[in-house]
């Protein structure tokens, strides 16, 4: 399959590695003059979400149910629990909850597995052999967080797991597949809508009808679902509940993005300026890659919402998005390589 680096004339394409070359020097500047990151699992209680949720799930795992579990604890680790959408919706927890422990963990594992041969497979037909290995290397990686079993907890990990099997299911041309997985990311965390909302912007553009109607009834049957899930939480409510004093949308720029790339399995525990250069290698692979387009407008999707929207303490949230970004590092050593070695380029 013919590269996107290859259909531009040389001059074109070192000026491409070198956009990419001073989008990495901005973030390592960026990376290196912002305050520490707080920690993955810090919230609004000294405690964090991390343990927040987890002890929502033991107490469900005792014989309560999620909403009501769900409010004792928030209440008592300072939650703002007024807004329905300071309360995750109720099908991670109560599935983590309806499972043996550790069963949650190896489900996740078992889905990023799957992932991992799917995008094998596909790169592997789209840009060879070092594409594909270094691509799943690069995802593996990133999906290695859950080896922690306490990243399981975090519906944003098997929402981002779910994201990565949808992308990889649609480049291997199992579009059912990939819509049902991406629907069943967004009933895990709404913060999937970004995703969501590309894909069927994509079977719009490609006039795919069919898909257009599953993507209906699923969204129809998610409306309901979270109206559900509205009216569940309102039953809750009472004089111990408040409102945070201030909103979502705030503006964390660059800095923020660079938190959310911090969130990346086992990346995270490479030195801080290294999200500095993932991301734009990343981004510069999704785009040599002619397939790319989903994975591409994914994450350039969630970048944009995280330059504005979440908290300091919301960098796990990268979860969603970091092991699709991971896909374009194969890409990116190709397209750097070929423009390295290239002595002309050839028309499209």
């Amino acid at each position: 399959m013919k590269k996107r680096m290859a259909w531009l004339p040389r001059p074109l394409a070192w000026l491409v590695l070198g956009v990419t070359l001073a989008a990495i020097v901005v973030l390592l500047v960026v990376a290196m003059g912002r305050a520490p990151a707080v920690s993955a699992g810090a919230g609004p209680a000294p405690e964090g979400d991390l343990v927040t949720y987890q002890r929502i799930i033991e107490k469900m795992r005792a014989g309560e149910g999620y909403y009501g579990a769900a409010h004792e604890v928030l209440v008592a680790d300072g939650y703002g629990t007024r807004s329905v959408f300071n309360w995750r919706t109720p099908a991670w927890p109560m599935l983590l909850a309806a499972l043996p422990a550790g069963w949650g963990q190896r489900m996740l594992a078992g889905l990023a597995l799957c992932g991992m041969l799917m995008t094998y497979r596909m790169m592997r037909l789209d840009g060879g052999v070092l594409a594909a290995v270094v691509a799943v290397l690069a995802v593996g990686a990133s999906l290695g967080g859950i080896l922690s079993p306490s990243s399981v907890v975090f519906s944003e990990v098997a929402a981002g797991t779910l994201i990565l099997l949808s992308v990889a299911a649609y480049g291997n041309g199992w579009r059912v597949i990939g819509l049902l997985a991406a629907l069943a990311a967004l009933f895990l965390r709404e913060l999937a809508a970004p995703y969501v909302v590309v894909c069927i912007v994509l079977a719009l553009r490609e006039r795919r009808w069919g898909e257009m109607r599953i993507w209906a009834a699923g969204l129809v049957a998610y409306a309901a679902y979270f109206l559900w899930h509205w009216w569940m939480v309102s039953q809750q409510l009472g004089s111990m509940d408040r409102a945070y004093g201030e909103g979502w949308l705030q503006f964390g720029g660059l800095g923020f993005v660079l938190a959310t790339m911090g969130f990346n399995g086992l990346w995270s525990l490479a030195p801080d300026w290294v999200p500095a250069v993932l991301l734009p290698l990343g981004v510069l692979g999704l785009w040599a890659w002619p397939r790319g387009t989903l994975a591409l407008a994914t994450v350039v999707a969630f970048v944009g919402i995280f330059a504005a929207v979440g908290k300091p303490f919301n960098g796990y949230w990268g979860a969603l998005y970091t092991p699709v970004l991971m896909l374009g590092l194969g890409w990116g050593i190709v397209a750097v390589l070929q423009t390295l070695v290239s002595s002309k380029a050839s028309p499209p």
